[in-house]
């Protein structure tokens, strides 16, 4: 475990769903070992006491977390209050003479504001410029440290920013524009919370024993890890390889059914999948609840103890008690909507 240097920090979550953000962001500073607190959790703003270079880590490997910024004060959302704040506080150790600086702020969920918030940017930077004695430069272009004000309903938060996810790349891995795709591939930004979800560390083996087209592969590449993709169909998995290669990751394959893998090891710290369910997905014949249930049984063969497993599957399956609860402890569970008749669940599992 790190040395903790706990600090409050501030974390502006997307809001493309209720409870997978903070708990995507709580599981990668797990895995990248570092502890932390939560403090408060309105609207989109989540509240922690965690080092700040574990915030920037997990925000820049997050797939639902927008900026991340360590809070030198919190007040209320009033501009008399906002810059006696300021005034007081001390801003030795985060930015030096001669440092270009920038202040920026935003409003969480886009709140009407009594005053203009161009305006009071301005002014929370001509008293930090005042503060430090006029040894650092205004620059809003390329600051070398940049504040950042954040508006949430009747409070105001301000310190450093320190990092926000990589949405273009999240932009560039969508599967239309993949070689190969099929419509119901997932998104690549969740496919970044599924990864997440499984605690995987960087460096370590990440296996998906139904890789489809690679989407959950991919993104646990970008984060460092080593994918690892089996799956039962031919083409699936030749198609797999070409976006794998076209994204220049390395292919680490086999065409194998995931109820009888034919790996030969204990000791996986993570697995993330999303088995073929849908419409446009194939089972090979398979009944879905058969498919799960066997292949379960045969991952606990291959994960280690403390090992985490990530599943996507439909909410109806999950009711039909299909996780096998002597060999997993289910960690927790997030529903999502895909469409009228489908509601995905995410299951995160531990390996008792």
């Amino acid at each position: 475990m790190k040395q903790s240097k706990e600090q409050m920090c501030l974390f502006i979550l997307s809001g493309e769903h209720e409870t997978l953000p903070q708990a995507e962001l709580c599981a990668i500073l797990e895995a990248e070992g570092f502890p932390y607190k939560v403090i408060g959790h309105q609207n989109q703003v989540l509240l922690l006491e965690v080092d700040p270079k574990g915030a920037k880590i997990a925000t820049e490997r997050s797939g639902l977390v927008n900026h991340a910024s360590v809070v030198f004060f919190e007040s209320p959302a009033d501009e008399v209050q906002i810059l006696e704040m300021v005034k007081n506080c001390d801003f030795v150790g985060w930015i030096k003479s001669k440092d270009r600086f920038g202040v920026k702020i935003t409003r969480v969920q886009r709140e009407p504001t009594v005053f203009d918030v161009d305006e009071l940017a301005s002014k929370v930077g001509s008293q930090i410029w005042q503060a430090l004695n006029g040894q650092v430069t205004v620059d809003l272009t390329k600051p070398d440290v940049l504040f950042l004000g954040v508006i949430n309903g009747n409070q105001f938060f301000l310190g450093p920013y320190l990092a926000s996810r990589d949405r273009a790349g999240f932009y560039q891995r969508r599967s239309p524009l993949r070689p190969f795709f099929v419509p119901s591939a997932i998104h690549p930004k969740f496919a970044r919370v599924m990864v997440n979800l499984s605690r995987v560390k960087r460096g370590d083996i990440l296996l998906d024993p139904f890789c489809g087209t690679g989407g959950l592969l991919l993104e646990a590449a970008d984060i460092g890890c080593v994918p690892l993709g089996l799956d039962i169909d031919v083409s699936i998995l030749t198609g797999c390889q070409q976006n794998l290669k076209h994204y220049k990751v390395p292919f680490n394959g086999a065409l194998a059914d995931a109820r009888t893998i034919p790996l030969r090891s204990d000791g996986l710290n993570a697995i993330a999948t999303d088995p073929p369910y849908g419409r446009s997905s194939s089972t090979k014949g398979s009944e879905v609840v058969e498919l799960i249930q066997k292949s379960l049984d045969v991952l606990t063969n291959h994960l280690k103890k403390g090992g985490y497993l990530c599943l996507a599957l439909p909410e109806k399956y999950f009711e039909k008690e299909i996780i096998p609860t002597d060999s997993f402890t289910i960690v927790e569970t997030h529903t999502m909507r895909i469409h009228r008749s489908l509601n995905r669940l995410i299951v995160v599992l531990q390996r008792q």
